[in-house]
């Protein structure tokens, strides 16, 4: 009976899961932007004490790994590796695109084609196009959106947070295209968690870094003098 620890910390949402069996039995989850480094470690405590278990009774961490907020995604990823660490456990890294695929198929079950969607600001996006089995149709990729983007044509569901954005630029047909109203919680990273853990597929937890997909530039603050 595995027990997995889900972290999803890429965007507003701060929320943890915790699994036994494949299955969800507790979540904790909040919306307030810019405060994973307040709840996301007391969440993991108070999930854990809730159902009388220690990080070392756990079999694997999953973290939801990008792209997404830089800071975000530094925090999930240093508690995990943290707990990783201490624990002697695994660490299994999901494609924030794809978990935003998970919970638009979920939302509209008769989609051919997902488009997952995360806001990068002005006219740019991260992007992953899948299959109705989510497979990966395209690359996860950085877009600027524009009319150059290969489309499938119909029974499309578009989601994240860069989807609207997306709709209402490039102009496309409702009747084709389905906005997914979309709020990642930690619990659509578990059909892809339950298949890693499956398969074994585990990131090295000393070398591992969040999928950023374009590089982050760090710039020095200007001197007030």
């Amino acid at each position: 009976m595995s027990s997995l620890l889900l972290l999803e910390s890429s965007g507003e949402i701060c929320s943890v899961a915790l699994t036994q069996s494949g299955k969800i039995i507790q979540e904790k989850a909040i919306l307030e932007p810019n405060a994973h480094s307040l709840y996301l470690a007391p969440f993991v405590a108070d999930v854990l004490k809730s159902n009388g278990l220690t990080a070392c009774q756990l079999d694997a961490v999953a973290i939801s790994a990008g792209p997404g907020s830089y800071t975000g995604l530094r925090i999930g990823c240093s508690l995990a590796k943290g707990l990783c660490f201490g624990a002697g456990i695994p660490l299994i890294a999901v494609s924030t695109l794809k978990a935003l695929a998970q919970l638009a198929r979920i939302e509209y079950p008769s989609a051919k084609h997902i488009i997952s969607l995360i806001d990068a600001r002005r006219m740019d996006a991260y992007m992953g196009q899948y299959d109705e089995a989510l497979r990966i149709h395209q690359d996860e990729t950085f877009v600027t959106i524009n009319s150059d983007i290969k489309l499938p044509n119909k029974h499309v569901a578009v989601v994240g947070s860069g989807a609207a954005k997306f709709m209402a630029e490039l102009k496309l047909d409702k009747s084709d295209y389905n906005h997914v109203q979309s709020s990642l919680y930690a619990r659509h990273m578990l059909i892809e968690a339950n298949d890693l853990w499956e398969s074994q597929t585990f990131v090295d937890l000393e070398s591992y870094e969040p999928n950023y997909i374009k590089t982050v530039y760090v710039t020095k603050p200007k001197s007030k003098f």
